[in-house]
């Protein structure tokens, strides 16, 4: 029996992810479906009425076509009806709503932030229904924070469309919401909202979010605060709102950061203690599957806690089947369930299939189990101590190898140092883990849940000091960038040269090396691209103004907030190969704003430079870039300045770009906003460098 006849779920999971990948990057019509499963209908019952053995053998596959077929029309489907289920109605229309909060409250630094569902809203003096889910943040004050999962409130506001993605290669905010099934934001001030009552229904949902601030209540009471707090709660409960973002960035850059997300360690620890405690009822059939049924429960309750996250529901799912597998005393067959695994996930929701978090664990664990025995074979030893620090090194190879493609292609950035933290930072999370379930266990009883607290914050605080200090170590990060077409084929290598590590044949060989060159040759595409590109960039910031000037790779920018520019613009100039940037001011490049780029006059205005100037004759300009939050009056400018066009930036107020634009439309000057165009990109005709 092959591979494929002992993993049948593989094929049923490939067909339905080609339905959604098809739903998201091309649109088929009704009739093209409608055709589609009549034909996938027609396919799956024609061999039940072949009656020949022979024509059943030889047309054996017709069934299976079927259910190939089938399956990508429900990935097409399920997908549409998760799609439609995310939008949010009504938008953009300023008024009175109910809304039900739908989680526990997030301190941000001037609000508080909920997910709500809307129930309805105040239209011509009549209540109608609404739906969809929605981002609210509520202005900071007594009662703001204060909230709970299921209160009722009355807004007065407008929800508003996610903001869509502006910048290149920026972070699409709004496929990220529309994924998570968030149809709109809004921001409402404190005299605009009251709390008006509370859903009492039973919700799953809702015990499940008391229940973890019950357990986050018990590490306060033991005074665990600051970062042992925020990394105790994210690797036990899942919860991470009380990570500082430099402790996040530490874990990121010593390779650490899948300790912080609730997986297959967490699950695997949780399922381990229920064994040992639940090992007596083994007795007898009946016992036996009273203790499934009991692991089962607290597993998913303990993933309810955490936030159903991909990773946890992946672990939770895996550690069922073999759970039941056990209770019927069959062998479990690893690739089948981890398949299964994924194909019931995406039944729930299709749109795990982009997350970030389903990718980089289903990649990990496919990746150790595949990867790990043959990496032993090469290291054999019979020493005890040795042989636990290989299996450690060994797993963190292993999943290196499935997940340092995704990493490279979403983050641009490569952990040089994982496999010393994953040798120090593997047994302490794991002891951690231990502890914190003690300390939960015996919390009521003095003395011993001090002592519990005590050694689990030692244990906490030595886990951060690990990861702070790998972070300072030299080189602990290299900074690599992979497009699309890079990733695929890096995969591409690892399958094929996987495949003739086994078969040792001569075709996965060329094709893992064919791949291998070219990705090389994609990469020396992009370079030769950038060596020959000039372009004056506008980017879209929230508070600032950000101009990039590229010349043949060389890089210049003209920014009021390096800090913000970092942020929006570090990926484009990876994936561009673009060396890192020159600063540009006053003093260095520009004269009060002037500024020439092969031979294109630009002035950038981010303050009182024409005020109270008077010129004879307007200065002929090409672009003129209005920025940092200026309140600019174009009679006074234009009286010193004819722009060929005028580039308003995201930081100028609403009001005064309409102002602009009617300005220009009345002086026929060409206009362009940044804040609702995206970031102007400007390609200047190849000519040789500056």
């Amino acid at each position: 029996m092959n591979f494929l006849q002992r993993t049948p779920f593989i094929r049923l999971l490939l067909a339905y992810i080609c339905g959604i990948v098809v739903y998201h990057y091309a649109e088929l019509f009704p009739a093209t479906l409608w055709s589609l499963f009549f034909l996938s209908i027609a396919l799956l019952l024609i061999p039940f009425f072949i009656r020949e053995t022979r024509l059943q053998f030889n047309f054996r596959w017709l069934f299976g076509t079927g259910v190939f077929l089938f399956l990508f029309i429900t990935g097409y489907i399920f997908s549409f009806e998760r799609d439609k289920a995310s939008k949010f109605y009504p938008l953009n229309q300023k008024g009175i709503y109910v809304v039900e909060l739908t989680s526990a409250p997030v301190e941000k630094a001037k609000s508080v932030f909920y997910t709500a569902e809307i129930k309805k809203f105040l239209h011509n003096r009549h209540w109608e229904s609404g739906h969809g889910k929605a981002y609210i943040y509520l202005q900071k004050d007594s009662l703001s924070g204060n909230l709970v999962f299921g209160d009722r409130l009355m807004l007065e506001t407008e929800f508003k469309s996610p903001e869509k993605l502006l910048n290149p290669d920026g972070f699409d905010y709004a496929t990220y919401l529309k994924r998570q099934g968030v149809g709109a934001t809004a921001y409402i001030a404190s005299q605009h909202w009251q709390k008006i009552g509370h859903n009492q229904a039973f919700s799953v949902r809702r015990m499940a979010d008391q229940c973890r601030n019950y357990l986050l209540g018990i590490y306060r009471k033991f005074n665990i605060q600051g970062n042992e707090f925020g990394v105790l709660a994210a690797l036990t409960l899942g919860y991470t709102e009380d990570l500082q973002p430099d402790l996040r960035k530490s874990f990121s850059a010593s390779g650490a950061t899948h300790i912080l997300s609730v997986s297959g360690l967490h699950v695997g620890t949780v399922y381990a203690v229920l064994l040992f405690i639940f090992g007596f009822l083994n007795h007898n059939q009946r016992q036996k599957i009273s203790k499934i049924i009991i692991i089962t429960l607290c597993m998913w309750g303990y993933a309810f806690i955490t936030g159903l996250s991909p990773s946890v529901v992946r672990a939770t799912l895996m550690f069922t089947f073999v759970a039941l597998a056990n209770c019927l005393e069959r062998k479990s067959q690893i690739y089948n369930t981890i398949f299964m695994s994924a194909f019931f996930m995406l039944l729930v929701n299709p749109n795990f299939l982009f997350d970030i978090g389903f990718q980089l664990s289903y990649s990990a664990v496919l990746s150790i189990i595949f990867f790990q025995p043959p990496l032993t074979k090469l290291l054999p030893t019979n020493h005890r101590f040795l042989k636990w620090g290989r299996d450690l090194l060994l797993v963190s190879v292993a999943a290196q190898i499935g997940t340092a493609p995704f990493t490279l292609y979403y983050f641009q950035q490569f952990p040089n140092y994982f496999l010393l933290t994953n040798l120090l930072v593997l047994p302490l999370s794991t002891l951690v883990i231990y502890l914190a379930m003690g300390l939960l266990a015996v919390s009521f009883i003095p003395y011993l849940s001090t002592a519990m607290a005590f050694l689990l914050k030692i244990s906490v605080g030595l886990l951060n000091f690990c990861i702070v200090q790998i972070e300072h170590f030299p080189y602990s990060l290299s900074y690599i960038s992979l497009d699309i077409k890079q990733t695929i084929l890096i995969f591409m290598v690892i399958f094929s040269l996987s495949a003739y590590y086994y078969n040792k044949k001569f075709v996965p060989l060329a094709l893992g090396l064919i791949s291998l060159l070219l990705v090389c040759v994609v990469d020396l595409q992009i370079k030769y691209n950038t060596l020959r590109n000039q372009k004056i960039i506008v980017f879209a910031g929230q508070k600032s103004t950000h101009v990039n000037f590229i010349d043949h790779g060389k890089n210049y920018v003209f920014t009021t907030d390096s800090v913000e520019l970092e942020k929006i613009a570090s990926n484009y100039w990876r994936k561009n190969k673009l060396q890192n940037p020159e600063y540009l001011s006053n003093s260095n490049r520009f004269e009060n704003g002037f500024a020439s780029f092969y031979g294109i006059k630009i002035l950038i205005l981010t303050d009182e430079q024409l005020k109270r100037k008077v010129t004879e004759t307007p200065l002929n300009i090409d672009l003129l870039i209005i920025g940092n939050h200026l309140k600019p009056r174009m009679d006074q400018i234009l009286s010193c300045v004819q722009p060929q066009k005028i580039i308003v930036d995201k930081s100028i107020s609403k009001w005064y770009t309409n102002d602009i634009r009617q300005q220009c439309e009345k002086h026929g000057i060409e206009f362009y906003s940044v804040a609702d165009q995206g970031a102007y990109i400007l390609d200047i005709p190849n000519k040789k460098s500056l």
